[in-house]
Order: C-alpha cells, then structure tokens, then sequence
C-alpha cells in the first residue's frame, strides 16, 4: 500500500506539473499573438493610396479640376488665357455616395483659388491652392482627413502638348484600418511633384515622379514614419514603392 500511495502521490505531481506547464504555454502563446499597435508597412501604403482616389476627393480629382479651369479658359471661344492674367478665380465641388452595397462611401468638399500669373500679357503659371475637407469608407479603410494642395500649371503655350504640374499635395485625418489588425491612427501624407506631365486634350496624367511620406501615431501612441517614391505610368495608375515593397495606385475603380 505504500508503494501505492507513493507512486499515485508521483503521479499527482506529475499531472499538476503538466497543466502549469500547458498553462503557461498558453499564457505564453497569447502574449506572442497580443497587438503591439504598431502600424504595418501595408496600412500605411493603404493610407498613402487612398490619397489619390478620385472618390476621395484625393490628389487626382484636385490636379485634374485644376487643370480643367486652365483647359477651359485656354478654349473658350469667348476669349483666350491671356484674358485671365491676373483674374481671381474660385470654385468650391462637393461630392458624395452612400452605395453600401459596394462598400464605397465618400464625402468631400473642395474650393479651388487660383490666378494666372502673366508678363507682357504672355501666360507664365497658374497657381492654385486647393483646400478642403474629405471622407471615405472603403473596403479597406476609412478615413477622415483635412486637404492641402498647391498645384502650380506650367506649359500652357500653345505649341505645347503637355501642361507641367508642380504641386505640394497634403492630406491629414484620421484612419481606421480594415486590414491586418485593424489599426486605428492619425497620420499627415504628403506628396510632392515638380515634373508631373498631363495631356492637354484627356487631361491624364502621362508620366512623372513624386516623393511620398508619411507620418502619424497609432491609438495606442505608437509613432510612425515612412518615406518613398511613386511613379506615374501614364494608364490611370502608378507605381508606389516603400520600405522595399511595391504597391499598385489606381484611381480609376
């Protein structure tokens, strides 16, 4: 009977042994899989892509009123650009959609000031300054943000094909990620082009490059910043590179 009672006693403590040890791999494993509210690479590459959406009131719908202001007046059967030298003009667009059967809601209003800048009479630059208020909720992300833009038009003489865009394009708000963990942060996207070239008659952007960055924190006060490039190909899209990883921008849905 001794030996008995030893070895269920051995037994006891081996068991007991056992559930500690399953119970700290448990504890261990749910640690491991905790969010560290530390914002993705791709959430962020999301939030700088989702800043050229047309339905977001992003940076395409911005250059491309721009440009439809500077395209009108230059064939207007009334008059020519050089009318314009020196001529305030502004222009507030709101847009909105509430198609929840396809995820895509947006909300945006957007006024545009501008003034062509003229010597002897002779056209030079259209400089315009864009700013506004836009939202979205997509499939992958929604978003409340604040818009900045200063789009400056050059090649506007006749003999040329192209208009030459510069601009300084800046979008701030706050985001809910709807991929990966799902993050929550605020974050301020800038976008920066001096050699963005648009077709005079389609009015699409053709080619050109940009610098991209962004920066912000996550809810749970984690900061972040990441910097890169981005790629117009001239077919409604561009090619966005950051941290290494490339991603597709297209603002034709």
């Amino acid at each position: 009977m001794k030996t008995h009672r030893q070895s269920w006693h051995v037994r006891k403590i081996a068991l007991s042994l056992a559930l500690i040890s399953g119970l700290a791999l448990i504890v261990f494993s749910c640690k491991k899989d905790e969010d560290d509210g530390v914002i993705t690479s791709d959430e962020m590459a999301e939030a700088v892509v989702q800043s050229f959406s047309s339905q977001g009131g992003g940076l395409v719908v911005q250059t491309n009123a721009a440009l439809s202001v500077v395209s009108a007046a230059n064939t207007d059967n009334t008059g020519k650009l050089a009318d314009q030298c020196g001529v305030p003009y502004e222009k507030t667009k709101t847009s909105a959609n509430t198609d929840t059967a396809t995820y895509y809601i947006w909300s945006y209003g957007i006024t545009w000031s501008g003034m062509l800048t003229c010597t002897e009479q002779v056209p030079t630059q259209y400089e315009f300054k864009a700013t506004g208020r836009a939202l979205y909720d997509f499939p992958r992300m929604s978003s409340d943000d604040s818009v900045n833009n200063k789009i400056v038009v050059t090649g506007l003489s006749n003999d040329s094909t192209f208009y030459k865009v510069s601009q300084t394009y800046i979008r701030t708000g706050t985001q809910q990620s709807k991929i990966g963990k799902m993050h929550k942060f605020t974050s301020t996207v800038t976008v920066s082009s001096t050699n963005m070239y648009v077709n005079k008659t389609t009015l699409r952007i053709t080619s050109g490059t940009a610098t991209v960055n962004i920066k912000g924190e996550s809810s749970s006060g984690k900061s972040f910043t990441l910097s890169g490039t981005l790629t117009f190909s001239g077919n409604d899209a561009a090619s966005l590179v950051l941290n290494d990883t490339k991603y597709t921008v297209s603002w034709i849905r």
